[in-house]
This record gives C-alpha cells, structure tokens and sequence, in this order.
C-alpha cells in the first residue's frame, strides 16, 4: 500500500515538473521575442546616431564654421549633462551590465526593471552615439535581463523561475546584438552559470533562437563582419603551427595588458577630484575631439575592422590605430557611462592580427588574405584572452564571419591564450568587474571592507529579512560531488531544504549523497543569501584538482 502512494505522489510530481517545465520554455520564448524586438529599436537607433554623428563631424571639418562647432559643442555638452544625471539616478546602468546581471543571478542586487531598462536603452544610445569606444553587446545582455525581470514580475514566476529567465534574457540580447544565436546560448552557460543543465539549456536557446529571428526578420540575413578568409596558399605545416602558437601567446599578454589597463583607468578617473558632472562634460568632449581629428577608433569599431580587412594598410597606420582604439577603449569604459568591451576587444585583437599577419607576409612573402585571416584568430583569442570564455569567443567568430574553415586555427589560439592566462593567474575581467561593484555597492552602505568576504556577513542587513530559497547545481568533480550532507560544513544561517535529482525532488538527510547533477535547494534569510549563495556555488561548481 505504501508503495503504491509513494508510486502516485512521484507520478504526480513528475507531471507537475513537466508542467512546470513548459511553462518555463514558453516564458523563455517571450523573453526572446521582445528582447529582440527591443534590440533591433536599440541597433538601429545606434546605426542612425553613428550616421549622424559621421555626417555633422564631416560638415565641420569641412567648414570649420565657428558657429557650427559651437552648436556641436553644446550638443554633446547636454548629452553628457544628461548621461551623469542618468548615472546618479540609475548607478546599476553603468558600463557594460554583465556584471549587473551576474549580481542579479547571485541574488546581491535588484533591479528597477522598468525605469533601469529605459535608461539603459537611451543612456547606451547617447554613450556610444557621441562616439565612445563602447559595444552594444553588453548593454543588450543587459537589456535582456531587464526585460526577463520585467516578465517574471508579470508573471509572479518561482524564485527557481527567475534564473532561468534572466538567463534566457542574457542570451537574447547577444543573440540579438551580434545575430549569434549559439553564441548567446555558450556565453550563458559558460561565463553567467559556469555549469550545465538540460532545462536552463533549452530555455536559452529557444529564447536566443527567438530574439535572432526577430532581429533577421527586421535587419536582414547580413553577417556581422564580411571578411574574405580563404587562404590562397598554405605555409608549411610546422612553419603554420609555430606561427599560431607564438600568436597564442603574443594575444595573452596582450589580454593581460587590457585587464590590466581597465583596472587601472577606471581608478585614475575615480580618483580624478572633479566634480562627476564636470569629469563627464570633459569625457564627452574628449570624444569629440577624437571624432573630429581620429575618427577611426571612434565608436564600437565594427567599421574599422571592415577597412582594415578590404584595403592594404601602412604597418606604422596600423600601430597608431592598435595604440589609440586600445587607450580611448580603457577611457571609455572608465567613465562608467552605459556601453560595452566586446566589440571595441575585438578590433584591438584584430588590429593585433593584422599586423602579425603582415610580418608573416613580409617574411614568407605571402598574399594579403594571410592578414586577414590572423585578423580573425586575433579576434577569437583576445577575447578569450579577456573574458576567459573560448568556447563563446571560437563560436562568436565563427557565426559573426559566417565561415568555418579557420575552425582548428581558432581553436589552437584560443586555447593557447586561455592556457597562458590561466598559468599567469589572470581572472576574467566580467569576475573582477563584479567584485569591485559588490564592493562598492557595501562601501556605500557603509559596510566595512574586512566583512565583504564570502566567509563573513555584514552586520547591518542590506534589505528587509525574508525567508529566501536558494537554488545550487552540483558538477563533476566539485567539492559537493560525492560527499554526504553531514560531511559538509555548511554555512550559518542556511538549512539544506531539497535536493532536485533529475526529475524527483528528495528530502535530504545527513546521509544523502550529494551527486553531480543535482540541484540543492537551500534556505537562508535575504538578508545573508548575498554571501550565502557565491560561497555555496563556488562550493558546488569549482573542480577539485587533486
């Protein structure tokens, strides 16, 4: 008798998850879909303001009018005036938004969806329109995360829901900014989460797959970058081999040097004592000084690398351009306004590529399409030089540039450049972003430095105490996998409440075993899941090398 309860309570259960489950998917297509309806306005608004901003920088250097140069001089004067007030109303809209979006994940922020959303969109149309070396990719992950957070407010969706959701939301918006749609799915999994599930899977790629036909069905099929890279020749094999493997290593230095730069641009501007709203008047007119003398690493850079990649280019032009879009890249971003790094990394390792590629030709008296194709393999392996993501930066080009057939070449750069940043101890620079924000964030509630650790609680409660549910995967290998509950050391403050096996959900007793896999739901108060939630992850995904 027992067992034919038992029998029907797990047959019930299994029908409610799969419920569950669907409801989930059908949330992840919505967010798809008005992400990339929100994406397109975004892309195109972008695309009109660089326009614009060509053809007036073009008429006043033409002119040189007085008059002409005040007016745009007051233009983009308003527009900086009006980016800061954004900044000091909104301070979650600043920069690129992934670390924004890892902190919601983490459950150590929350957002204004609503009036973050709105002033994101038009704070990243003003930013990157006045011709700061920014990307639209970040601010459209971003977006995407907005947008998934105003669906589960909608909706009312489960506190399990919402990762799920936000997650979807991410990978829309870089499905949509970039028409990658696998890429959007990759960048998920490997730099938001870190780890693997079947359902947050499917839920990210139907919301990417969404958002990426919304977007072609607006802006066309064009690929993103419209490179010729068939290589008319073909160097010796060892010769090849050697070429990639010193370029592997040229790209991770050069990743260093660029986390490196951010870091330290973004102290210096800080510690700049001006007034914010005086720093970001001189920020905007620094812009449109380089727009008006250099106006080639303006911008995100998407038009650059496509000049570079059609016309034979001076190595000394090159140098200029690789050292000028690297530094005013480091500036931009330091100013906090909204927009991204990952279009402006990939020209500067583009730029890296090329002139490689033209010391290759030079040696070996090779054609120009060598140039080109270095160009690619610099974009692949700087960004994961950057980002620390290779999957997400070899899949990125490949569907940005439409070809395959450099396919083993980015796979070896990337993975060299990983290695060495690995072995120098480099972290990802969306990791350190997000750490010097949480930290921000608690020194401006006056929280003490030494309690921001993951193993300490800051005294003063960061929000109204509630009861809270934590949701923790479990992978191969982690310092969770294989072991008992009763073995584990848990932190204060949480009670281990469920554990989701596949589609069952078991009571845990000290005697469970915790497997790869699972997925531990864990009850804290609000007030300490900000700590909680990092350690338990860190606890649950970081293999354990013996």
């Amino acid at each position: 008798m027992q067992e034919d309860v038992q029998g029907a309570l797990n047959t019930w259960q299994n029908l409610s998850r799969r419920r569950h489950n669907l409801i989930l998917v059908f949330y992840s297509i919505i967010v798809g879909i008005l992400t990339g309806l929100v994406i397109v306005a975004y892309r195109e608004g972008l695309d009109f303001l660089d326009e614009l901003r060509h053809t007036t920088l073009t008429n006043v250097r033409e002119t040189a009018s007085l008059m002409n140069i005040s007016k745009i001089v007051v233009i983009f004067i308003i527009a900086a005036i009006i980016l800061q007030l954004l900044l000091s109303k909104f301070p979650l809209i600043s920069g690129s938004g992934i670390p924004q979006v890892k902190a919601l994940l983490m459950k150590q922020i929350k957002f204004n969806w609503f009036y973050e959303l709105l002033s994101k969109f038009f704070g990243g149309l003003l930013s990157i329109g006045s011709g700061l070396s920014l990307g639209r990719e970040g601010p459209s992950i971003h977006i995407g995360a907005q947008i998934s957070e105003g669906v589960n407010s909608l909706f009312k969706t489960k506190v399990a829901e919402k990762k799920y959701l936000i997650s979807s939301g991410a990978s829309a918006g870089l499905a949509a900014a970039f028409n990658a749609p696998l890429s959007g799915v990759i960048f998920s999994l490997e730099e938001l989460h870190k780890f693997f599930s079947p359902l947050l899977l499917i839920c990210t790629l139907l919301a990417s797959i969404s958002a990426d036909f919304i977007t072609k069905l607006f802006l066309g099929y064009d690929l993103v970058f419209d490179f010729d890279t068939k290589l008319p020749e073909q160097l010796p094999t060892g010769i090849y081999l050697l070429s990639l493997i010193v370029f592997g290593i040229i790209i991770g230095f050069g990743g260093k040097l660029f986390t490196d730069g951010i870091l330290f641009f973004q102290k210096l501007y800080k510690k700049t004592k001006l007034n914010s709203y005086v720093k970001a008047v001189v920020a905007i007119l620094i812009s449109l000084c380089v727009g008006l003398f250099f106006s080639e690493v303006g911008g995100g850079g998407h038009g650059l690398l496509q000049n570079i990649a059609h016309r034979s280019t001076p190595m000394k032009v090159l140098f200029i351009l690789l050292i000028a879009k690297f530094i005013f890249t480091l500036f931009s971003y330091s100013t906090g306004f909204p927009g991204g790094i990952f279009l402006p990394m990939l020209v500067v390792g583009g730029l890296i590529g090329k002139i490689y590629g033209m010391v290759l030709m030079d040696i070996f008296d090779l054609k120009e399409a060598y140039a080109v194709h270095f160009m690619i393999l610099g974009m692949a392996g700087y960004l994961t030089a950057v980002v620390r993501a290779p999957i997400t930066g070899i899949v990125l080009i490949l569907e940005m540039t439409g070809r395959f057939d450099h396919l083993f070449s980015l796979t070896l750069v990337a993975t060299l450049a990983y290695v060495l940043t690995e072995f120098i101890n480099l972290d990802p620079i969306y990791d350190i972003l997000y750490r010097n924000m949480i930290s921000g964030i608690f020194s401006s509630k006056k929280i003490p430095s030494e309690k921001i650790s993951p193993e300490k609680t800051p005294e003063k409660p960061l929000c109204k105490s509630s009861k809270i549910t934590i949701l923790i995967p479990v992978i191969a290998d982690s310092f969770l996998d294989g072991k008992h509950v009763f073995e584990i050391s848990w932190p204060e403050n949480c009670l281990l409440v469920g554990v989701r096996r596949d589609i069952v959900e078991i009571i845990p007793r000290g005697i469970t075993e915790i497997r790869s896999g699972d997925f531990l739901i864990v009850l804290a108060d609000r007030t300490d899941a900000g700590i909680i939630s990092p350690l338990l992850y860190r606890m649950g995904t970081v293999t354990m090398v013996e």
